[in-house]
């Protein structure tokens, strides 16, 4: 869960720097896809370990990729959207996780958190 208070803000920081908190899915993650039959989101997956899934990592090169695949940039606007927010993995639900990662990673979400107590 995010830290009390938090209010995304809609930046895209953390999808647009995946290097700043980017971890791996969890097997009830991949099962959800599997279930859903969401393939276009699978191909982003690779099993490293038994049960241990890295994610977003491009089925072209199978090279980390620096944004989060399913990211968009809202038309003339500062803000983005999640294209898979019903199928989001774990990690980026409960990100920033703390206000500590939140200011390590530079989320400026965490600073409704602070005003907010």
């Amino acid at each position: 869960m995010p830290p009390k208070g938090f209010a995304c803000t809609q930046c895209g920081h953390c999808c647009l720097n995946l290097g700043a908190y980017q971890s791996c899915a969890t097997a009830e993650d991949v099962d959800m896809w599997e279930e859903h039959g969401r393939n276009d989101i699978l191909e982003w997956v690779e099993e490293i370990g038994p049960g241990i899934f890295d994610i977003w990592i491009s089925p072209r090169t199978h090279d980390d990729v620096n944004r989060c695949p399913w990211l968009r940039k809202l038309p003339g606007k500062a803000k983005y959207i999640c294209r898979i927010q019903d199928m989001k993995p774990e990690i980026c639900r409960s990100y920033p996780h703390s206000r500590k990662k939140a200011r390590e990673t530079g989320c400026p979400g965490i600073w409704q958190a602070v005003r907010q107590g």
